[in-house]
């Protein structure tokens, strides 16, 4: 099983068990890996390596915010 497939399975799960910031987090990322699939117009499926940079960006990304947020009170 792929990433992207372990993250539609645990969005299912998510909202199975109703864990709704959970399924915010793995509606997020599922919207920037669709966003990379169909960038290039192919709609081709991408590799284990390019989600998991896309994971690791999007992680920067909300560390960044806190910080910020966390300084300006």
């Amino acid at each position: 099983m792929n990433l992207t497939e372990q993250i539609n399975a645990d969005i299912k799960s998510a909202m199975l068990a109703r864990e709704k910031d959970k399924l915010e987090a793995l509606r997020a990322i599922k919207a920037a890996i669709m966003l990379e699939a169909t960038k290039d117009g192919s709609g081709a499926e991408i590799s284990d390596e390019v989600v998991l940079g896309i994971v690791q960006k999007l992680v920067k990304q909300r560390k960044d915010a806190s910080t910020i947020f966390k300084e300006q009170g």
